[in-house]
């Protein structure tokens, strides 16, 4: 079903590309001087624009002019569905070439063509400005071809916007255990998540009374949320990771830097200069972590991690029931394993996030804590004041790891040993130090 529909989505871009191509080849023979003229004032416009002001005054004027098209580039989406059906991502890479042809191509010098016609009342053909201008150069056919293809545009964007939020809603479903919603019919179709998904588009429809001017406005504030948000979890994972572990996508830092400067410009554009569509956005959103937050509170997978974990009373019973009076407490990060240290008694504690995976327990000695809402620093504070109050005859020795994994990590070093130098004046009985192991074999 999912090649099926693949299928079906490149193959009306390819027929919405030769009626655009026809649309444009139609188009050009009859610019006269007028088309040029309007053109020429244009660019000479923004060109002055630019160069009588500096960069800081011309960078606004660049983020309304991408801002003000960023639907017309909208089409990403149906390639993504595709990335799981190919063996690599540089196959994936011929269709964005395919997209960018067709969609980022045509559609500026189309725009161009209709936008500078001196013919066409703008004000009143807001609604129908391609197919009226279709209809002007090339007759009723080709404006009929136009508005078909916009016709079938739109349904296969509704096509798109359903099957998204399907794999979406089904993948919460399965997370969270609430297969009720996944269930299919004798069609293999989770029905009950397209009525879901049917019944809030047609609520958003209502809402806006039919319009599209706030639909549209809502649609491209929603798209630029997105390419936030997955360009930031990028940057954030490139300079946590580094690029040993992605190295067949390795792409310049700095770019996607700047991308994500000028994409968060664009968001904020449009949100200041679009509040109906920014509202619809953000109440949307809000509904929606609403409703996940109150919803998953007791079928959280995390709870499931949290159990599997060991408490802050296992270690102080462990360490209680040792005659040794000298402790060595490690503190240790998830992917960082214990080692064995010749000292009297050593105990490890690894701190998790409830939201990955439990790391494996290594021995008896080995404690992981996992930590949500309190901050490791925070969940370290508490183990040393349940150990200090609980056992005063004890000699404790804390140990932390230098971090040396990433630029990343390196750079939080900071903020984490100025948290730490916080410690041995809270805790006068226990002895602190920083150190780094070789690495083991």
């Amino acid at each position: 079903g999912i090649r099926a529909n693949a299928r079906v989505t490149f193959g009306i871009f390819l027929v919405t590309g030769v009626v655009l191509l026809n649309l444009l080849l139609a188009g050009i023979p009859q610019m006269g001087g007028l088309h040029w003229d309007a053109i020429r004032d244009s660019a000479l416009q923004a060109g002055s624009h630019i160069d009588r002001h500096h960069f800081l005054a011309g960078y606004p004027f660049l983020i309304a002019g991408i801002s003000s098209c960023i639907l017309a580039y909208s089409g990403v989406e149906s390639v993504l569905q595709t990335a799981g059906l190919v063996q690599n991502w540089k196959v994936v890479g011929k269709a964005y070439i395919f997209l960018a042809l067709t969609v980022g191509l045509f559609t500026p010098l189309v725009s161009v063509m209709v936008l500078s016609s001196p013919n066409i009342d703008f004000a009143g053909h807001e609604t129908n400005l391609m197919t009226h201008f279709a209809t002007l150069i090339q007759g009723n056919v080709l404006g009929v071809a136009v508005s078909l293809v916009a016709s079938i545009t739109l349904l296969m964007a509704m096509n798109t916007a359903f099957v998204a939020s399907g794999e979406l809603i089904e993948r919460v479903a399965k997370r969270y255990d609430f297969h009720w919603i996944g269930a299919t019919n004798r069609f293999a179709s989770v029905y009950r998540v397209h009525v879901l998904s049917g019944t809030f588009f047609s609520l958003v429809i209502l809402m806006t009374q039919g319009q599209q001017r706030p639909l549209a406005e809502m649609y491209a504030v929603g798209l630029l949320a997105s390419f936030v948000i997955s360009l930031a979890s990028l940057i954030l994972y490139r300079y946590s990771k580094g690029t040993k572990e992605v190295r067949s996508f390795n792409v310049s830092r700095l770019g996607t830097i700047v991308f994500f400067v000028i994409i968060l410009s664009c968001f904020l554009y449009l949100s200041y200069h679009k509040p109906v569509g920014f509202f619809l956005w953000f109440f949307t959103v809000v509904g929606c972590l609403v409703i996940g937050i109150f919803g998953s509170r007791v079928r959280s997978p995390e709870i499931r991690e949290i159990v599997r974990g060991e408490k802050p009373m296992d270690i102080l019973f462990y360490i209680a029931e040792s005659p040794k009076e000298n402790v060595q407490i490690y503190f240790k990060r998830p992917f960082e394993m214990p080692q064995e240290k010749l000292y009297d008694l050593p105990v490890f504690v690894t701190f998790y996030s409830p939201r990955q995976k439990i790391p494996p327990r290594s021995s008896e000695n080995h404690f992981r804590i996992p930590f949500k809402r309190a901050s490791v620093f925070e969940n370290i504070t508490a183990i040393l004041h349940l150990i200090v109050y609980e056992l005063p005859g004890k000699n404790i020795t804390v140990h932390f790891g230098w971090p040396t994994s990433s630029w990343f990590d390196r750079l939080s070093t900071g903020v984490m040993v100025f948290q730490l130098m916080k410690l041995p004046k809270r805790f006068p009985q226990i002895n602190f130090k920083m150190e780094i192991f070789k690495a083991t074999p």
